[in-house]
Formats: structure tokens, sequence, C-alpha cells
């Protein structure tokens, strides 16, 4: 099957991205200091990419092909939890970048909600990753 270029570059920096908000809140998580505007960098890059493309395969006549049914649950949790975690990392880097502001460790403060995040931000790349694997490489 044809791999959509664009859906190549998506995978490829979607990877860039999660190294990237691990690496924020690692590197916050061990020296109190939050860096805002590789932050603000990664959240702008979500914004504009990773948005457009979710539209653009709505939008395209992809969505109209027959998947099995393993395919279509896999893309309706995938498509779903990742609108999810998208609105969670915003509110998650907002709240931190407030916190470290106050001269608090955001991270540290909340363990569990940092591991729970960090957890379910892997799950959604996964599901991805899966998808993409699932579609275009099997």
């Amino acid at each position: 099957m044809h791999i959509p270029a664009w859906s190549i570059f998506t995978l490829c920096t979607e990877l860039i991205i999660t190294a990237s908000v691990y690496t924020i809140i690692w590197k916050s998580y061990r020296s109190g200091i939050f860096p805002t505007s590789f932050a603000t960098l990664v959240l702008g890059y979500e914004v504009l990419f990773n948005v457009s493309y979710m539209l653009s395969r709505e939008l395209s006549s992809s969505s109209a092909a027959v998947y099995s049914p393993y395919e279509t649950g896999l893309a309706i949790f995938h498509g779903i939890f990742s609108l999810i975690m998208f609105i969670t990392l915003v509110t998650f880097f907002l709240a931190a970048m407030r916190a470290y502001q106050r001269g608090e460790n955001y991270f540290r403060l909340h363990p569990r909600l940092t591991i729970a995040f960090v957890i379910a931000w892997g799950v959604s790349i996964f599901s991805g990753v899966a998808l993409f694997v699932n579609l275009y490489l099997l």
C-alpha cells in the first residue's frame, strides 16, 4: 500500500515531539527549571501540524476507505485518545509553567499525575505507531 508522505512526516516528527515532551518533564523535574521556550515550541508544533494532520486525514478520501474492525477500533481509540492527550498536554504544560514561575517544581510536587501523564502519552503515541504499522506495513 502507498504510504502518504504526510503520514511518514507526522509519524517521525511525533516521535521527536514525544522525546521532547519526556525531556521537558525529566529536565524540569531534575533541575527545577521549566524550559518555557522549548515547551512553547513543542505545543506550537502540536497545534499547527498534528491538528492539521488529523483534519487532513478526516477530510481526505482515505476516510472513505473500508478497514477491518480492528483497524477501525484502533483508529477510533487513537483519534479520541490523541485529542484528549493533546488537550491534557496543553493544560499540563500551562499549569507547570505557572508553577515553575512561582518557584515550585510542579512535576516533583505532583508525581502521580506526572507518571499518569507520561504513561498515557506513551499509550497515545504507541497507538498511533500501531495504527501506522497496521495500515501501511502489514
